[in-house]
């Protein structure tokens, strides 16, 4: 993770300091093993050893996402906790390990799009999925799978940054020239679950 994360502080130092002021320094080791424990799960750790680099951003980083601070893994994961809680209020019981369409407990957020919109790592290997593997969260719709782990996904972020894939936006983040993550226009690689 950190010949990764030193591509991207390279490539945003020479053009784009302003965004390299955004991201914060790493967490402590003791704050993670917080999370950890309030969590119940371990991260995995490339998610784990990217915190210790960087514990997320002040404000939209890439394509309006902002990486999630250690405390804010734990704030939006108690948000998303609290509707899942109502909901099944709502429906009635849930068989245990039952998976429902709207939130599984075992998906702990790491960025937010600030509209409930989130990316998430699944720590579940009891599941049958693949543990570590990355969730876009759909808040009104569905989610998808969109990478095997949060190494894929920074080392794909590195990637794009070199290629010349991003330039500053009007909100002071980077936007990406050629990619489009909605619906109509799906990751390669991606697909849609929990219907």
């Amino acid at each position: 993770m950190q010949e990764i994360w030193k591509r991207i502080e390279a490539w945003l130092g020479a053009h784009t300091p302003e965004v390299m002021n955004n991201v914060y320094a790493g967490a402590a080791e003791e704050d993670i093993r917080q999370l950890e424990m309030k969590l119940g799960y371990q991260l995995p750790d490339d998610l784990r050893d990217s915190l210790r680099i960087h514990n997320g951003t002040a404000s939209w980083f890439v394509d309006g996402w902002e990486l999630l601070s250690v405390d804010r893994i734990w704030q939006e994961q108690q948000v998303q906790l609290e509707v899942l809680h109502d909901l099944q209020e709502e429906a009635g019981e849930i068989e245990a390990g039952e998976r429902v369409w709207w939130w599984y407990p075992h998906w702990i957020p790491f960025a937010s799009f600030g509209n409930g919109d989130l990316l998430c790592v699944e720590v579940d290997p009891s599941s049958g999925e693949q543990s570590g593997q990355i969730i876009e969260f759909y808040h009104e719709s569905y989610s998808l799978w969109i990478a095997p782990n949060f190494q894929a996904v920074l080392s794909a972020f590195a990637d794009h940054l070199e290629a010349g894939g991003y330039a500053l936006d009007e909100f002071g983040g980077l936007r990406s020239k050629t990619r489009r993550f909605d619906a109509d226009h799906l990751p390669p690689g991606s697909q849609r679950i929990y219907l």
